[in-house]
């Protein structure tokens, strides 16, 4: 048996539509269709195939309905053509930071990080600002001054695609503040905004504070203590941390 054109082909819909799959297949005897995803997952209505079904209804259709449909023409001859078609689901983007709070000295000329992972589909703009705190416009107002950031000898903006097992169509964006001063502590905002319309956006935040200690955290690319650091739990400041070392040296050189 074989399956022909006139089956569904790849398609791109929205988050709670109903969709139609069809698959059409012509042999001796006449085949039956078998449906399943490529991933062996469940189908929607939660069962890992569906056997002697033309047609695939999907009902408000979710994000986690997406991937590789596969239809599988079968007779008494044997297994024929196997029909492979994607379901894209567009959905708004939504922000998960899984650190909220990090924290680092100030002034020892050590990095720090802030990361987020961004969902969305299409996959989202995403922009990063400093919340700068405008103040007290009156007894009862605030305003806050919300000032992108960008590429610079201050800030390095990163965004890669984590492992399968992390998230699936999301993007992991870290921002890196360099040479952490306390001008830079404070709240940082993440933004996320759909490219087409409807404009969708999403936010999220994590604020910076100042600890008394070095945060320290050593990566594969390097080993310079409190060069590249993450927020830990408070521990006692790092022998390798620059302005330690030399404070270390010049108490040394007064009492001996």
């Amino acid at each position: 048996p074989f399956v022909v054109q006139s089956s569904t082909k790849d398609i791109e819909v929205s988050e709670g539509d109903n969709i139609l799959l069809q698959c059409f297949a012509q042999g001796l005897p006449p085949p039956q269709i078998q449906w399943m995803k490529a991933d062996a997952s469940p189908l929607p209505d939660g069962n890992i195939r569906v056997i002697g079904a033309v047609e695939l209804p999907i009902n408000d259709i979710r994000q986690q309905d997406r991937g590789i449909y596969k239809c599988l023409a079968i007779n008494l001859v044997g297994y024929g053509d196997v029909w492979t078609l994607k379901v894209n689901v567009k959905f708004p983007p939504y922000i998960r930071c899984p650190y909220p709070m990090v924290g680092q000295a100030v002034s020892f000329m050590v990095d720090i990080y802030v990361e987020c992972y961004v969902h969305g589909y299409p996959p989202p703009r995403i922009t990063w600002y400093k919340n700068d705190y405008g103040g007290q416009i009156s007894t009862s107002m605030s305003v806050d001054v919300l000032r992108p950031i960008w590429n610079s000898y201050k800030y390095k903006i990163e965004a890669t695609i984590p492992e399968p097992n992390i998230c699936t169509d999301c993007i992991l964006s870290r921002l890196t503040i360099i040479n952490v001063e306390a001008s830079d502590l404070g709240s940082y905002v993440i933004n996320a905004t759909t490219n087409d319309k409807p404009y969708r956006t999403a936010l999220d935040s994590v604020f910076v504070y100042e600890t008394p200690d070095c945060q320290q955290f050593i990566t594969h690319r390097d080993n310079i203590g409190c060069k590249r650091i993450r927020f830990t739990t408070s521990k006692a400041p790092s022998a390798n941390c620059p302005f330690i070392s030399f404070v270390f040296v010049i108490l040394l050189a007064i009492f001996t």
